[in-house]
């Protein structure tokens, strides 16, 4: 398993948990509250839980890359901008909410991540063990 993978899997699976299940499964009233978004429309949060959910697919897709010794160029650039895009944007609006502070650190921290990978390429697609 290479350095990037994990990093990928990491990104996967807590984004899967906090954010896009819960925007899928959760009911809209308590989506409501959470986000302080009022909406008439159902289908507003589970289009936004589609979303995510896409771009987890496409992190996915940097997994066989790294593993066959490819850097996943695209995915680290998509990557970097949704994560630094959201950190920022999540942190500008946290009015005090520190679920958002957090959310904000640890897209902040995937993202530094990846820029680093993308400084180091050679070194992310390195055997972890």
């Amino acid at each position: 398993m290479t350095w990037i993978s994990l990093l990928l899997i990491v990104k996967i699976v807590i984004t899967a948990l906090i954010v896009a299940l819960p925007f899928l499964l959760l009911p809209n009233s308590f989506l409501e509250k959470f986000t302080s978004i009022k909406t008439n429309d159902p289908g507003f949060f589970r289009l936004y839980g589609i979303a995510i959910t896409a771009l987890l697919v496409g992190y996915a897709f940097g997994i066989p890359l790294a593993e066959n010794g490819q850097f996943p160029w695209g995915v680290t650039y998509m990557g970097t901008i949704s994560n630094a895009g959201a950190a920022v944007i999540l942190m500008a609006y946290a009015k005090g909410n520190n679920q958002n502070r957090m959310l904000s650190v640890f897209f902040g921290l995937i993202a530094l991540g990846l820029i680093v990978a993308m400084f180091l390429p050679h070194n992310a697609i390195q055997k972890a063990w």
